[in-house]
């Protein structure tokens, strides 16, 4: 008995020693299956989100597209069919009433965003916008888009001034002069002397002339200064190359409106107040702005072309110096700019009428009607206006097209020439290519 007991001890201390291996090598097994699955599963997640974030980039991708195409759509309609008949009702308009100041206007592109929810908007969308031009949506195949939406804004170029009139290899004397005229003026005005008595990053301050010569002489392909007159011109010498991060003046054509940036004098105050009433893309020849064109907050644009108009020379004093007072110029501007956005402009006439007679440019129910019973007009002649202005169908738009597909929006901008000839036509037809704008510039972010 003692010896069966004995071995029996013995037997068990065996077994107690391999004793949790099973569940070691359970435990082990689990862990590694759930580290794979895991893994996996992560790996599906990804693939899944890579895969939904392709799909909505090519979504998202041809809906700007497709919102830029219908937007050069919108152009050819504007130039081929509204401006003749608008043109048409502004002659029986004059015809019947000679007291009309300003014409009427009606632009297609000013409607792009809810033209395009006929394709991006919902059913209901779809349907009131049917209702509004008389067509019944019920029915119509086609309209509604995949998942997602698409917008576009339209906005023309002709109605800033254009730094790259009076710029190039060899810039000539007469738009040189034009240009120069309109950065002056547009910085004559007295709100912006605080700009000019700051000092920029370096200690240096810059005046009003000096801005508008070095915004000129980066873009030219000379190296003389630019004056007035031209026998007393001297050299450039606006050492960009003797900056702590040194650089060369382009001496040639600005490639975009952020190159202003580089110009000496022009930090980011003198951009943020600035820079939106400029643009890089010539369109006229004779680099005047185009006031049809003009549109948005152009109170201080309206102001700088009046100044303009009527300071052949801005290195000289003006022979009306009342004309440099903003509290007469800016309420006649901003009666100007308000009804040449609601109405639009026919000719420059109307603009002299107004300018030279404020109380008649106003109905008796304006809140400023009172005001400008008291406020002197500005005697100009259309000689002088027609200088630096002019009234015409816009010629250069600006598109920017969005598209957006889940969590991915992308953004599509197009500056479209509608009068400028195709150098390489990418369709057979190429009159109709050239009828929906040439492009002169294309971004994708």
């Amino acid at each position: 008995m003692r010896t069966a007991l004995g071995r029996r001890f013995r037997d068990r201390g065996r077994r107690d020693g391999q004793s949790g291996v099973a569940l070691l090598v359970t435990i082990s097994a689990l862990s590694l299956l759930i580290a794979l699955v895991a893994q996996f599963s992560y790996g599906t997640t990804v693939d899944v989100s890579q895969a939904a974030n392709a799909r909505d980039e090519i979504r998202a991708h041809y809906l700007a597209r497709s919102a830029m195409e219908l937007s050069r759509l919108l152009i050819k309609i504007q130039l081929k069919f509204v401006e003749p008949i608008m043109a048409q009702a502004q002659k029986m308009l004059a015809a019947m009433n000679e007291g009309q100041d300003l014409g009427i206007s009606l632009r297609v592109t000013d409607y792009t965003g809810p033209l395009l929810g006929f394709f991006s908007g919902n059913k209901t969308d779809v349907a009131m916008l049917g209702s509004m031009v008389g067509i019944d949506t019920a029915e119509a195949k086609g309209l509604k888009i995949v998942p997602g939406s698409m917008n576009a804004e339209i906005t023309n170029e002709d109605g800033k001034i254009d730094l790259n009139c009076g710029a190039g290899p060899a810039p000539t004397r007469a738009r040189q002069m034009v240009i120069f005229r309109l950065l002056s003026a547009l910085t004559m005005s007295p709100r912006y002397d605080l700009l000019f008595s700051t000092p920029d990053a370096d200690g240096r301050f810059v005046d009003r002339v000096d801005l508008a010569r070095a915004l000129m002489d980066w873009s030219d392909g000379d190296e003389q200064m630019f004056s007035v007159d031209a026998n007393s011109a001297g050299p450039e010498d606006y050492r960009y190359d003797q900056r702590a991060d040194p650089y060369l003046a382009h001496n040639n054509y600005y490639d975009t409106i952020g190159e202003t940036g580089l110009v000496r004098g022009m930090n980011a105050s003198f951009t943020e107040a600035f820079q939106p009433y400029f643009t890089t893309y010539a369109s006229n020849q004779d680099c005047k702005v185009n006031l049809a064109s003009v549109k948005g907050d152009c109170t201080p644009l309206i102001v700088g072309l009046v100044r303009a108009a009527l300071i052949p020379d801005p290195t000289k004093p003006p022979d009306d110096i009342s004309i440099l007072d903003d509290n007469r110029l800016y309420p006649l501007a901003s009666v100007l700019c308000e009804r040449g956005a609601a109405v639009g402009f026919d000719n420059l006439d109307t603009v002299i009428k107004v300018l030279s007679d404020p109380a008649g440019s106003l109905s008796k129910d304006d809140p400023r009607f009172q005001m400008m019973q008291n406020l002197t007009g500005v005697t100009i002649s259309k000689a002088q206006l027609q200088q630096v202005a002019y009234v015409g169908p816009p010629r250069v738009y600006r598109v920017v097209a969005t598209g957006e597909s889940g969590k991915v929006k992308k953004r599509i901008t197009a500056i479209l020439d509608t009068a400028r000839s195709l150098d390489n036509p990418v369709t057979n037809d190429a009159a109709s290519e050239k009828a929906a704008g040439v492009i002169q510039y294309w971004r994708e972010e």
